[in-house]
């Protein structure tokens, strides 16, 4: 069931100057989107939908879909959601708009699908929300266990069997 409170808070959230602009690819839109990645928890345009659609991101649509209070809280900045922090997480070392093979409007979808999967499949791009780089955990080596002693019986002879020569009739 639909929380009316939730449907206008989250249309509220829609239209700050934050999530009005793309955290992917930059596009700009005066009222916001209409589209939410929610494993991300931005607002994004169509084309970055369809990039996160693409690899099984769920997507909601703002008006098409039913929204819970939790729902909307998650996509707030108290609640670790919104365009800013996806900014300031997963793209903080991104390059700039349209270079480096970060899409920008107009660009083929698959730029956009590309660098979906390395900015939140491959992490290519994140720093903690302080801004600092993090660094990927360091490999844990796996020492060698030593060889169980283990006493094996012999391994069998072979069996030998004689065979017949074959008689075929003349």
């Amino acid at each position: 069931m639909s929380d009316p409170k939730a449907e206008l808070a989250i249309k509220k959230l829609a239209r700050l100057p934050a999530n009005c602009i793309c955290p992917q690819c930059g596009t700009e839109r005066k009222f916001g989107f209409s589209t939410v990645c929610i494993k991300y928890k931005t607002f994004v345009c169509n084309m970055c939908k369809a990039g996160h659609t693409a690899i099984s991101h769920r997507c909601k649509s703002l008006t098409m879909s039913s929204w819970t209070a939790a729902e909307v809280h998650s996509l707030t900045e108290e609640g670790g959601g919104g365009n800013d922090v996806a900014r300031r997480t997963w793209l903080a070392n991104a390059p700039p708009v349209g270079a480096g093979g970060r899409p920008a409007e107009g660009d083929d979808v698959n730029v956009f699908k590309r660098f979906i999967v390395q900015t939140y499949e491959h992490k290519k791009y994140w720093a903690d929300d302080a801004g600092q780089v993090a660094a990927a955990p360091a490999p844990v080596p796996v020492a060698a266990a030593p060889a169980p002693d283990v006493k094996r019986a012999p391994a069998p002879a072979p069996v030998r069997v004689a065979v017949a020569p074959a008689v075929v009739p003349p």
